[in-house]
């Protein structure tokens, strides 16, 4: 094939191709259009949906480290938090394995553990006699 009859060849094909194209939109652009707005309401149904299903986020004290405010003393974490009819409002702190109550007045919060250390024991002195008894055997 020559030059000339490949670019008509090419030409003719576009002309096709675009009214085709232009067929196919005239019968279902209507349809087009409903269908993208379709898919647009669906997923918007879909991202309320899951929003709506995931569950509460925690309370943000659930999880810190509890002292009391007089001595400094390390109680456990925060659980939860209610009111009792002696105390008033209480946190609810995981001591070991079980759950008390300790009244908010009572109780400070903070984020990470600070345990006291503990003193380093003293020296031992040995006594004067085990010296002896060393030299003696020497």
């Amino acid at each position: 094939m020559d030059w000339l009859t490949m670019k008509v060849a090419l030409t003719i094909g576009a002309v096709l191709l675009i009214g085709l194209l232009l067929v196919v939109w005239k019968f279902f652009a209507k349809v087009f259009k409903h269908v993208v707005i379709m898919l647009l309401i669906g997923a918007a149904g879909s991202a309320f949906y899951y929003y709506r299903s995931l569950p509460p986020p925690k309370p943000l004290y659930v999880g810190k480290h509890a002292y009391m405010k007089e001595n400094g003393e390390y109680l456990g974490v925060v659980e939860g938090q209610a009111e009792d009819s002696r105390r008033g409002p209480v946190w609810i702190v995981r001591v070991g394995g079980y759950a008390q109550k300790y009244s908010k007045t009572r109780v400070t919060l903070r984020d990470k553990i600070e345990l006291k250390p503990e003193p380093a024991p003293a020296p031992e002195s040995k006594p004067a006699s085990d010296k002896l008894d060393k030299k003696k055997k020497n």
